[in-house]
């Protein structure tokens, strides 16, 4: 008997061990894009390919999570440090994207950070094991990063997150790590009625409201509190006030959150304009909206933050999208 037990503990052990060694595996591998959830109630994150398998996590609609490889229906994820599975159909892919990561430790001895995503471009750089470098995009396997005052590419084999990107929510295992039979095969997507459309909307009419609070403000270049805002400046602020981080600049707040129609535009959501008549993908002016076709914004040195309506012909000429961040 004692054997036996002995035995027994000892394939324990080996299992144990194992499954570290495939979990550390999988987070070492060339990644091949970055998932945006689309499911509008979340999506669960699963311990293996199938609906039955435990819950690890539950990402929210427009959290990102890097996808290591495909297993059938299913893209094999790190999402906020989770690895684990998430159902294809309820994730859009890029193979390149603009995206805070947040910080990761450099895994081999030394690697190079090189100019382009490519062993073909120049070394900029060279980052030693255990050194942190912050990862801000990716790009066809290899991380756009900032290191040491350089901006480079380091594949993403050689980089292991250390932290919870920015942009997602916090995350939270909404199912205690239990196997739900009943969310449907085909889907996989939340029912939780913690993240519901009508708890989404109060909080962009919270937004909505915090940000005619500052109606009247005066218009700054670079500005980012009440004594002068500029447009982006006046977006970030009023979303940090909800703990919701985005992006600096108009441009890159266009890849905060997701999408939204026009046609289903809600209190809280930014919306984007360009600086000439031809909507094209880059931004230059974002306000907030707040219902009835309005939007709040840090306009111009003249007018500072004031109410205007996207039927107006210079704004509706310059339209370029909206994004949702709550």
């Amino acid at each position: 008997m004692k054997r036996v037990h002995k035995l027994l503990i000892l394939i324990t052990v080996l299992a144990m061990i194992l499954s570290s060694m495939t979990a550390f595996a999988n987070a070492t591998e060339l990644k091949t894009g970055i998932g945006i959830v689309t499911a509008n109630s979340g999506l669960r994150l699963r311990a293996s390919a199938s609906t039955d398998s435990q819950v690890i996590n539950t990402a929210m609609p427009g959290d990102n999570a890097v996808i290591i490889g495909q297993r059938g229906d299913w893209y094999l994820v790190d999402y906020n440090l989770d690895i684990g599975y998430m159902y294809a159909d309820y994730l859009q892919t890029k193979e390149r994207e603009n995206v805070e990561l947040g910080y990761g430790s450099v895994n081999p001895s030394v690697c190079n950070m090189r100019s382009g995503p490519s062993t073909d471009n120049d070394i900029v750089s060279q980052a030693y094991s255990g050194d942190k470098v912050f990862i801000f995009g990716f790009n066809c396997g290899w991380y756009k990063v900032k290191y040491d005052g350089d901006i480079g590419y380091i594949r993403s084999d050689l980089v292991t997150l250390t932290e919870v990107p920015y942009e997602n929510h916090g995350g939270s295992n909404t199912y205690g790590g239990s196997s739900d039979s009943s969310s449907s095969d085909s889907s996989d997507s939340s029912d939780s009625s913690d993240y519901s459309d009508s708890s989404s909307s109060s909080l962009g009419e919270q937004i909505a409201a915090t940000a005619q609070k500052y109606i009247g403000c005066a218009y700054v270049f670079g500005g980012t509190s009440p004594s002068g805002f500029d447009c982006s400046g006046f977006a970030q602020y009023v979303c940090a006030q909800y703990g919701i981080s985005i992006y600096r600049t108009a441009d890159m707040q266009l890849n905060n959150g997701y999408s939204v129609s026009y046609d289903n535009l809600q209190p809280g959501d930014l919306v984007f304009f360009a600086n000439t008549y031809e909507s094209y993908s880059a931004a230059s002016h974002v306000g907030i909206y707040i219902g009835g076709g309005q939007f709040v914004h840090a306009a111009n040195s003249s007018s500072g933050v004031k109410v205007s309506y996207l039927s107006e012909d210079y704004y509706s000429s310059r339209y370029v999208g909206a994004r949702r961040v709550y």
